[in-house]
């Protein structure tokens, strides 16, 4: 049906998912304003002993910038290693608990260097300092996020309108009909499953879901899924998934998981 390669391409690398949830979240004004808004109210406050070393103007903008660059270094640190790790086959909360001890260091770092530059403190002992409640706020807002992900989700819609028949069934087995369901990476080959039965598919899961187009979404790094075949969307053990009709539970990529939440509304 087409040729064999490699399935490495750029769009289902950790670091291509990290850059696209950067690029998504840095068009979100709600997000801004919500760094802004924590900035603001941190900069008030005036914790670690800022209150009565720094003028208040000047302590707000400190803790805004200390605020709008921890978050970035340390979310997409995170979300990067963790990427990685379930792409590797690590459940969720291990991979999300690595992610953020691991986006702990150069938070620290920056921190420390950050310190050093302005306070004239020492970069090893301030950075020894930090690192503990780094470590413990990283986890604590890792956590929170993923339970925040993983709120009730329910059916999903049937499309309005069919979709036009895609060229690729065409390729299939006259037996197993073209009421395709999902597509599985097998090496070097996809195993296709219709409503009638499987047959192997000497292809990539990355060509098969580009020749496929909106008739399914690619979903993980070894699944690709019929929209008709989608029954609803939820999570189990904290990690999302999508039912499909036939009971089955297909789990959901963390690389894939904006792409898919979009293409489901």
């Amino acid at each position: 049906m087409t040729k064999v390669v490699n399935d490495t391409a750029l769009d289902d690398t950790a670091l291509a998912a990290t850059l696209s949830e950067a690029r998504s979240m840095a068009r979100q004004t709600g997000f801004w304003l919500g760094l802004a808004g924590a900035g603001i109210v941190v900069g008030l406050v005036g914790p670690f002993g800022t209150y009565d070393t720094m003028p208040q103007p000047a302590r707000i903008a400190y803790w805004l910038a200390v605020v709008a660059t921890t978050y970035w270094i340390g979310y997409l640190t995170s979300f990067a290693v963790a990427s990685a790790l379930e792409g590797r086959g690590a459940g969720v909360p291990l991979s999300v608990g690595i992610g953020a001890i691991a986006a702990s260091l150069p938070v620290t770092a920056w921190l420390a260097g950050l310190h050093m530059v302005v306070f004239a403190t020492p970069f090893w002992s301030d950075a020894v300092r930090l690192f503990p409640y780094v470590a413990a706020i990283n986890m604590v807002l890792a956590a929170l996020m993923e339970a925040g992900q993983s709120a009730p989700a329910g059916p999903v819609l049937p499309d309005a309108e069919p979709r036009p028949h895609p060229a690729w069934l065409d390729g299939l087995p006259t037996h197993l009909g073209r009421d395709l369901v999902l597509l599985q990476a097998q090496d070097h080959y996809v195993q296709a499953r219709t409503a009638l039965g499987e047959t192997l598919v000497r292809t990539t899961i990355q060509e098969a879901a580009d020749a496929l187009g909106d008739h399914g979404l690619r979903v993980h790094r070894s699944w690709w899924v019929a929209r008709s075949a989608i029954r609803a969307h939820a999570y189990r053990n904290g990690a999302p998934v999508l039912l499909l009709h036939d009971g089955q539970a297909i789990p959901i990529g963390r690389t894939y998981r904006r792409a898919v939440r979009q293409a489901l509304g």
